[in-house]
């Protein structure tokens, strides 16, 4: 049997806890793929019930950043090819950050994961916690991937786990024939920064939100305005379409050539000079982002046909996109109403609307992303955000999602929630901005499953209601 190269080896002696043993001041080295030995130890990770195609695991003069060689990967397509070993260093358990050289062909997202002698594999809240894993999204060329192994309650990495087992790189739905080089991983001592405040602003207001992310932003903004919040009462379609109607048959008093879109799937009453044509402008689709990193299996699956999707926090809402062609450039949009219908009327205890305030949140896409393909990690087939789910990175000049807010407000008890979706409109109808569509996020003091544009019952499918003037 071949012996493992000294830096790999695994110290039967080592306490959990003690300071990093180093390669320099700044950290250990744990893999470097310096002789034929350190790829050796390296194998295709095989699963019962699961079938990758083998990845080519080889030395390489090529993308070096410590030493002569980095340890090159040769993929043959599949969803989540992964290579594995079992030569590790229990340091993994004293360190606070880990670092990675990665060089790329293209656009991909790359992950990592430590296993310890209590780890579980599979989908599942308990699963996911017992091991870590980092996903990063790398651009073409080289890349220092950077994630910390402090992980809240005692998730993975934590000694509660037991001894370090196992380290594994894969790469997500890579082409085939493609090659990435890994080197210079290291774990080290330094703890990462916090992540910087980015400034949201609230269209059709003068109001700004500082919040780390969009999620905490709309708690922020809700926390800001729920001295105002009453007990809204519960409202059937019919009563909601029957309100804006009524405001429609005001507004023609002063503007008598004012029309009315309905724009629901399958409904008629979009166009007036196609009375009789039904609206077909919808596109929904729920993907799930939400932490920690190991449940990347989930993150990747999209629900684009579903008849039905949750709608809750960001990292587990759906994004929608209305397709508002039928109203006039230029137009003067006098109104608009947003209308999501509810499965069931029935709430949970701590997430009802009619009990507490609470903030919904209209977030813009800026991203063309298709309904069929979208999911956490990318937009469209082998288009990639920027962040996991689309997360917006403050100052960043082109980000994913757009760091203001179109629409907020309270959710509504019974089946039937309704938001002022006149400053979304006109945002898209000025002609200076592309519609990619939102995403429809709350504070988590409601939740809802609600129907999509699939919804076999048309008065359910979403709904934008227009009042407008053209010009």
């Amino acid at each position: 049997m071949r012996p493992l190269p000294a830096v790999l080896l695994l110290s039967a002696l080592a306490l959990p806890l003690l300071p990093l043993r180093g390669h320099d001041a700044a950290g250990k080295l744990v893999y470097d793929f310096e002789t034929p030995a350190d790829a050796a130890v390296w194998t295709n990770l095989a699963l019962a019930g699961t079938k990758e195609p083998p990845v080519r695991v080889e030395l390489s003069p090529g993308h070096v950043t410590s030493g002569k060689h980095s340890l090159k990967l040769t993929f043959a397509g599949g969803t989540w090819p992964t290579v594995t070993t079992t030569a590790v260093s229990q340091d993994w358990l004293a360190a606070k950050t880990f670092r990675a050289d990665v060089t790329v062909g293209r656009p991909c997202v790359i992950g990592f994961t430590l296993l310890q002698e209590k780890s579980r594999r599979g989908d599942g809240w308990d699963p996911a916690i017992s091991r870590w894993t980092t996903t990063a999204f790398l651009k073409a060329g080289k890349n220092e991937v950077v994630a910390s192994l402090l992980q809240p309650n005692d998730y993975a990495v934590h000694p509660k786990w037991g001894k370090v087992e196992r380290f594994e790189a894969f790469v997500y739905s890579p082409h085939a024939g493609e090659s990435v080089h890994i080197d210079n991983v290291r774990i080290t001592q330094e703890k990462l920064p916090p992540k910087p405040k980015q400034e949201f602003s609230i269209r059709g207001t003068g109001w700004t939100v500082s919040a780390v992310g969009s999620s905490e932003a709309c708690r922020e903004l809700g926390k800001n305005l729920a001295h105002l919040w009453n007990r809204p009462e519960p409202k059937t379609v019919e009563q909601v379409e029957a309100e804006f109607r009524a405001r429609y048959e005001e507004t023609k008093n002063r503007y008598p050539k004012a029309r009315l879109a309905v724009l629901r799937d399958g409904e008629p009453g979009y166009d007036p000079a196609r009375p009789e044509a039904a609206y077909a402008g919808w596109t929904d689709a729920y993907w799930n982002s939400h932490g920690p990193d190991t449940a990347f299996a989930e993150r990747a699956r999209n629900r684009g046909t579903s008849a039905s999707h949750e709608v809750f926090m960001r990292h587990r809402s759906p994004l929608m996109r209305v397709d508002l062609a039928a109203i006039p450039a230029g137009a003067n949009v006098v109104a608009a109403q947003l209308v999501v219908v509810r499965t069931s009327d029935k709430v949970l205890d701590d997430h009802d609307p009619g009990r507490r305030p609470n903030m919904w949140v209209i977030e813009p896409c800026n991203r063309p992303w298709v309904e069929t393909e979208v999911n956490a990690f990318q937009y469209a087939k082998d288009q990639f955000w920027k962040d996991i789910g689309g997360f917006t990175r403050a100052g960043d000049p082109d980000p994913d999602f757009l760091p203001t807010f179109l629409a907020f407000g309270p959710g509504r008890p019974g089946k039937v929630n309704t938001w002022d979706f006149t400053q979304a409109v006109r945002f898209w109808t000025d002609g200076k901005t592309a519609n990619h569509g939102f995403m429809l996020h709350g504070d988590a003091g409601d939740y809802m499953t609600a129907h999509t544009r699939e919804a076999s019952n048309v008065k359910d499918r979403p709904a934008v209601l227009v009042i407008y003037v053209p010009n």
